[in-house]
């Protein structure tokens, strides 16, 4: 494969997640109810973390970190949404878990920010890898997996259509396990792997969104 191709697909990955996770917040911030609400805030902002990313792949400036961070900003922020989602079924009191969250994003940030700075770089083969520290991974898993996974549950919970209720489930879950993937990969078959994984996930997400966007 040819460089310009590979750098062509990776354009288009992050072009089709931005616009993808977007959908998903737009089909979930039209609801009625605050479970509904507070987790299409989070997956918002994972989209313009997302368009962030996507005009660091388009661009490929020499310095690749301001992208990076601005992107990271309202990626970790949604979390506190995602968190505010999970409160409705999570078994401990919702400041809490808030305070908690909160906790995390800071330390995610000042660790991958300054104490173990991320060295993010294309691969040979066009890749974006966001060179991030064990540390700093270790703190991101956290922060995702006590939040992003608890709301999927949570909202999945509030459904009424079994079958929105069943492609939702899934492709949200499987999200949530390539978006760890996505940022701790350092290799190459891996991360490709995954592109397609998450591509596939979400071209199902919002085709049915769109195909049935008043059913909840």
């Amino acid at each position: 494969m040819s460089v310009s191709l590979s750098n062509l697909i990776v354009d288009l990955f992050f072009i089709h997640a931005t616009l993808a996770t977007g959908i998903i917040a737009w089909y979930f911030l039209t609801k009625k109810k605050k479970v509904f609400k507070d987790f299409g805030w989070g997956m918002l902002g994972y989209s313009l973390g997302l368009a962030s990313w996507t005009v660091l792949v388009i661009t490929r400036p020499n310095d690749l970190k301001p992208l990076i961070i601005i992107g990271v900003i309202p990626f970790l922020l949604g979390a506190l949404a995602y968190a505010r989602a999970a409160s409705d079924k999570f078994p401990i009191n919702g400041n809490t878990l808030l305070t908690l969250v909160l906790l995390l994003i800071v330390a995610t940030f000042v660790t991958r920010t300054y104490f173990y700075p991320s060295d993010p770089y294309f691969s040979s083969k066009g890749l974006l890898f966001f060179g991030l520290a064990p540390v700093p991974i270790a703190l991101y898993i956290a922060t995702i997996s006590v939040t992003f996974l608890p709301a999927i549950r949570a909202v999945i919970a509030s459904m009424k259509d079994k079958v929105m209720k069943s492609v939702l489930g899934v492709g949200l879950t499987v999200l949530y396990v390539c978006s760890i993937i996505l940022i701790s990969s350092n290799d190459n078959t891996l991360l490709l792997i995954n592109g397609v994984v998450i591509t596939v996930s979400l071209l199902v997400i919002w085709v049915k969104i769109l195909g049935s966007p008043n059913k909840i």
